[in-house]
């Protein structure tokens, strides 16, 4: 039996079947997308809760006094506005970095970009920080994510000072 004439088509099927584009997924199973697809801009809040502190020894533990409010809307394909009020505990000033996780508060995924990228908060003396910024981020059309904000010069899961499931709306 001569297989040569079906070879070129099996070939041929084979190549247009790994050429076909699929998604990259993050590991919490979310494809990222742009909300501008659908014509509508994508809008998150959520509400900045106080974390448990998390401490080596066997000592009791407190929560942080810390609360909040985030507003993150799309404002195009790979922008977003950014709008995050916080109230802490700290009595100096101070600099807090964030970042936008898929999952929920206290899961240890990674952030959606590298913590350098979110712009910082900046706390004052009262303990108070604002921030109103635009950065380079699409956020996504679905799935579950969190913001978290750590304590000053913190970017892991034990330096989480206040952390907020988000919700679209």
């Amino acid at each position: 039996m001569n297989l040569k004439p079906l070879c070129a088509p099996v070939l041929l099927l084979g190549f247009a079947a790994c050429a076909t584009a699929k998604p990259v997924e993050d590991s919490a199973g979310v494809t990222p997308s742009s909300s501008v697809s659908t014509g509508q801009p994508a809008r998150w809040t959520g509400s900045l809760q106080p974390m448990q502190q998390r401490s080596g020894g066997l000592g009791p533990t407190g929560q942080n006094k810390a609360f909040g409010t985030v507003n993150l809307t799309s404002k195009g394909p790979e922008r977003t506005a950014i709008s995050i009020s916080l109230s802490t505990p700290l009595q100096n000033s101070t600099s807090l970095n964030w970042a936008i996780l898929p999952g929920r508060c206290g899961s240890g995924t990674l952030p959606l970009v590298g913590i350098e990228r979110f712009p910082v908060i900046d706390v004052g003396t009262n303990g108070r920080g604002q921030l109103e910024a635009e950065m380079s981020l699409g956020l996504p059309d679905q799935g579950a994510f969190h913001i978290n904000i750590y304590w000053a010069g913190g970017q892991q899961l034990s330096d989480v000072m206040t952390c907020a499931n988000l919700r679209k709306s």
